[in-house]
């Protein structure tokens, strides 16, 4: 595993990210604590979860932060990761973002006692409110890191635009700005009908522009286009892998990048996945895709892409493969 600072940070993170949305709900408890051991000793410290996560699937709230917190305690590990949750989410009980500096709050203080730690790593606000002053949720952010409870803050689903107002707040102030930004992004862009949730922002053009210039770190979800360059998806078979993801991530131009990381991965001796993931890990700026997976085997394959370095290149031949 390789690792980096999260730029103008303490963090030294590994450069794959583990993501845990389902962990204690449909992936069991007992399960969740195997790839989270695996993780640990392939190297990994950098986890990925919500004040929301998993709520869909279980009664019981907060069941990624909940089972985390039990194996991080199990394990005595708490100084060998660096876990990141998020607040300020939708809920089914206020349909819009919840960043009111009582909300912000009162999620964080949720997190901490579902995961049993007296501070968190990383805090990132899981949505944008455009109709809320970015100076107030910057400033609750700031008192919160003054009392201990954060070390480190971040933006989840903001665009360019909101992120450069909020770093020049922070600028003017003198307060700590954010430390990454988290949206979907992967080799394989998104079709119109993958769209879940038009609230989850994906890489576009002025994005990107931004983090250039800026050199603000991504930690990306949906990294792995949802599995589509796992081997299990072929244009010319129809019933191939999952209909839900052929829909999503199925164009020429997505095929024809599959089929570019695929080539790639034979000359390099490694997989179209990894290809995928180092495509993400060998842009300019720092970045830490988030990975999934329910199995040890697949979390090693996507583990192992951090050694797989791309050239600028090679970059570029991925980017823009068509068919």
């Amino acid at each position: 595993m390789n690792y980096a600072l999260l730029r103008g940070t303490d963090l030294r993170v590994s450069r794959i990210c583990l993501g845990t949305p389902e962990y204690g709900s449909s992936i069991s408890r007992q399960d969740s604590f195997t790839l989270m051991d695996s993780f640990l000793d392939l190297g990994g410290n950098f986890l990925d979860t919500a004040h929301i996560y998993a709520n869909w699937q279980c009664e019981t709230k907060g069941m990624s932060e909940l089972t985390i917190g039990a194996w991080v305690a199990e394990r005595k590990c708490r100084d060998k990761v660096i876990v990141g949750t998020k607040g300020g989410s939708y809920t089914n009980e206020c349909p819009i973002p919840r960043l009111a500096p009582e909300q912000i709050t009162g999620d964080l203080k949720w997190g901490l006692a579902r995961l049993r730690f007296d501070y968190v790593d990383l805090y990132w606000l899981h949505r944008d409110d455009p109709r809320r002053p970015v100076g107030e949720m910057m400033d609750t952010l700031d008192v919160l890191r003054k009392q201990g409870l954060i070390r480190w803050y971040a933006a989840s689903n903001w665009s360019a635009a909101r992120l450069q107002d909020a770093a020049q707040y922070a600028a003017q102030k003198g307060i700590q700005p954010f430390a990454a930004s988290q949206i979907q992004w992967s080799l394989a862009d998104l079709n119109p009908a993958g769209v879940l949730d038009p609230t989850m922002l994906e890489m576009d053009e002025e994005t990107l522009r931004y983090h250039l210039a800026s050199g603000l770190p991504q930690v990306p979800f949906t990294s792995q286009a949802r599995g589509f360059f796992s081997g299990a998806y072929f244009s010319d078979r129809p019933e191939s892998g999952k209909a839900s993801v052929r829909e999503a991530y199925g164009s020429d131009l997505n095929w024809g990048r599959l089929a570019r990381a695929t080539e790639l991965s034979r000359e390099l001796h490694c997989t179209p996945n990894q290809i995928a993931l180092a495509y993400l890990m060998s842009q300019p700026f720092a970045c830490f895709p988030i990975v999934g997976g329910r199995r040890v085997d697949q979390l090693k394959d996507s583990c192992a892409a951090a050694a797989v370095h791309l050239t600028p290149g090679q970059v570029e031949f991925l980017h823009r493969a068509a068919l």
